[in-house]
């Protein structure tokens, strides 16, 4: 069983990795990007386990960050710390679907905040409250329904097993 969880992440990975960097910056609808590696670890998160969040947020932010940004270590501090918000948000509480994606999406939002707040204080001179409304919000929706997609994609590898909480 874990040799199949396994490979799907894998897979998964590679797949979000792919669509990050090389597809979605392509070929996209009015230039909003999901981002898909953070629904990813957040859907691993929700389903399987801490460690395998950290481990797909870890590697995948700085593999993107490296490939795509100038701020490297950026994308894989917030969702490492995305993870663990995820994790003490839903630890005593079992979340049905919906509300994991809003959740992811808030999530996603606060992200982009981030992101938008260290751009500016490097010296990017942009309006903070446009780029959020326009940019990060819709990306923050899209980001919720890949997430969303991951958990429907994972919930078959869960078949079978007996919940030892």
């Amino acid at each position: 069983m874990a040799l199949k969880k396994y490979f799907t992440l894998a897979l998964a990975f590679i797949a979000a990795l792919f669509l990050d960097t090389a597809v979605l910056p392509k070929w996209n609808l009015f230039h909003l990007v999901p981002f898909v590696m953070l629904a990813l670890m957040l859907a691993a998160e929700r389903l399987f386990s801490l460690q395998d969040a950290i481990l797909i947020g870890a590697f995948g932010g700085l593999l993107e960050d490296i490939l795509c940004e100038n701020m490297i270590g950026l994308t894989s501090a917030l969702c490492l710390l995305a993870a663990v918000a995820f994790h003490q948000i839903t630890q005593k509480n079992e979340l049905k679907p919906a509300i994991a994606g809003l959740l992811f999406a808030a999530l996603a939002f606060l992200l982009e905040a981030a992101r938008a707040l260290a751009a500016y204080v490097i010296g990017m001179r942009f309006s903070v409250f446009g780029a959020l409304v326009y940019g990060a919000f819709p990306r923050a929706i899209l980001t919720g329904l890949w997430g969303l997609l991951f958990l429907a994609l994972f919930r078959p590898l869960l078949k079978g097993q007996v919940d030892s909480q």
